[in-house]
């Protein structure tokens, strides 16, 4: 706790004893305040012509309405620095959620990136397989070509059914791995059998071929008549 001081100080000519807890220093502003107001009133006729009492209750009065006056102005002062606080903090609490809103965007356009990768990716495979079925689609034309059949006609085919139509170019090119591997020991006693293996190949070659004419024929049909709806 504080020490209490006792110091004297002039006051309107007249030494008074003045005691607190406060400073020597704040007890002399104080007084010195009280000996301004003094003057100041003093310059004034009426003031001066008043009693003791009057003058007293004149100079009580004068520091009652400073003291509201400064009251008033330090409660102004303290609402205006809560209301600066206030938008402060409303400003912080802006700053933040901008911040989540940003680290949100920042994921959005991270997982739209990725997304981006998988479809260049998926566009990738999508190509090569498109190559692989333009080669396969060229390898039955070639074949069909050898085979004597006209490669334009079997195109509607050939595009609806790359697969099919692959393992059919085995057919119509005849192969047989297995004669490869015959010794030629072997080759004249199954002369006759490869003739006959050949005639049913070749039967089988014309069989895919009426096939594919067929469904060529089919296919032009389907179109023909979806046009005429």
């Amino acid at each position: 706790m504080a020490e209490k001081r006792v110091i004297k100080v002039l006051i309107a000519g007249k030494v008074m004893t003045m005691s607190g807890y406060e400073s020597e220093e704040y007890m002399q502003k104080v007084a010195a305040y009280i000996n301004s107001k003094i003057e100041e009133y003093e310059k004034a006729d009426a003031f001066r012509r008043a009693s003791a009492d009057i003058r007293h209750r004149m100079l009580e009065l004068n520091f009652a309405d400073s003291y509201f006056k400064e009251k008033e102005h330090a409660e102004d002062l303290e609402q205006r620095l809560k209301d600066k606080i206030n938008e402060l903090d409303e400003m912080k609490h802006n700053y933040v959620n901008s911040q989540v809103m940003v680290d949100d965007q920042k994921k959005d356009v991270g997982s739209l990136e990725a997304k981006l990768r998988e479809s260049e990716k998926s566009i990738t495979r999508l190509q090569t397989t498109l190559t692989e079925r333009e080669k396969t689609i060229a390898d039955l034309q070639a074949a069909l070509k050898e085979a004597g059949r006209d490669p334009r006609t079997m195109e509607p085919v050939i595009k609806k059914e790359p697969e099919y139509v692959q393992t059919s170019i085995e057919d119509l090119l005849g192969v047989n791995k297995a004669e490869k591997t015959e010794t030629e020991d072997k080759k004249k006693d199954e002369e006759n059998a490869a003739d006959n293996e050949a005639a049913e190949l070749k039967k089988k070659q014309d069989e895919t071929a009426l096939r594919l004419a067929k469904q060529s024929e089919a296919f032009r049909n389907s179109r023909n008549g979806k046009r005429r709806r």
